[in-house]
């Protein structure tokens, strides 16, 4: 296994938190794997920091500026902007938020899981290939990203916590088949190089929020499905540690919740997703200038 220079990729709007919580708990396996930390500083006017050096969104993006957000943690998109454009021979990108540690091996177990080429054509039934699984499709597909769960404070949606509060759940460890969505959740996320032009989280306009990562998986799962390309979950965790505001994550989770419910069918009538759609393509050319 060898996935080459690794950048792992960071939101933060809280430097105390992230100095003395995430700092610390990630350091060994960073230097373990010769990772650099890149971290978007999130804010009124949000900037990036690598190797001690400051970017600001225009240093980055020139004309392209208006595809950052900021107070959301689509914000990371500047990282990854920033790897397409300086860092050329990054091979792996990992993204994390500012309150997880690592549970194991995380970052070997996103790069096990990168190695991997599995089906997407059919689904296994346990952990083992059973008889009539067709053996031609048992390395079927190269994996570009790989979705990593998480223990402690899990991700529900704001409605199932003012139900039903943190209740404990059990993670699938498989490929997702082709055809098939998912919640990509960027909390804990791996991905190869070149899925670059399809990881655009979706920006925060008209006060939709808290779903730039669900729509950023939707949309990339359909390009990576077109492609024959592979999406895992469950082979990389951390613990989450930090329980947001229930009642300010349903606030901002209004709008989105009833347009996700149509938007994974190809539902796209709302004016949101003709700004997504747009964006989504003068992102995808950034990239691929700069890459």
């Amino acid at each position: 296994m060898n996935m080459g220079r690794i950048c792992v990729v960071v939101p933060s709007i809280r430097p105390e938190q992230f100095n003395n919580f995430f700092k610390k708990a990630w350091t060994d396996l960073f230097e373990q794997y010769n990772v650099e930390l890149i971290v978007v500083w999130d804010g009124e006017n949000p900037h990036l920091e690598h190797m001690g050096k400051h970017y600001s969104v225009k240093d980055i993006m020139r004309d392209d500026a208006d595809l950052i957000s900021n107070y959301t943690s689509a914000c990371r998109n500047l990282g990854f902007a920033y790897v397409a454009k300086f860092l050329t021979n990054t091979d792996t990108i990992i993204t994390l938020d500012d309150d997880v540690t690592p549970i194991g091996d995380t970052i070997g177990d996103h790069l096990k899981a990168l190695d991997m080429r599995v089906p997407i054509s059919w689904m296994a039934v346990g952990t083992e290939y059973t008889r009539g699984f067709p053996y031609g499709v048992r390395t079927e597909a190269e994996v570009v990203l790989s979705h990593g769960v998480w223990e402690g404070i899990y991700d529900y949606g704001a409605p199932t916590q003012l139900e039903r509060g943190n209740p404990a759940m059990e993670f699938y460890k498989m490929p997702i088949p082709k055809g098939v969505y998912a919640p990509i959740s960027g909390m804990n996320l791996a991905f190869k190089r070149k899925a670059l032009p399809y990881m655009y989280f979706a920006p925060k306009e008209e006060g939709i929020v808290r779903y730039d990562d669900i729509f950023n998986g939707i949309c990339a799962k359909r390009e990576f499905d077109k492609k024959g390309w592979a999406v895992v979950t469950g082979y990389a965790k951390v613990e989450h540690s930090k329980l947001s505001n229930v009642f300010k994550n349903l606030q901002g989770e209004v709008k989105g919740i009833e347009l996700n419910e149509t938007f994974w069918q190809g539902n796209e009538t709302h004016s949101y997703f003709k700004m997504y759609k747009e964006k989504r393509k003068r992102w995808k050319k950034f990239i691929e200038n700069e890459t």
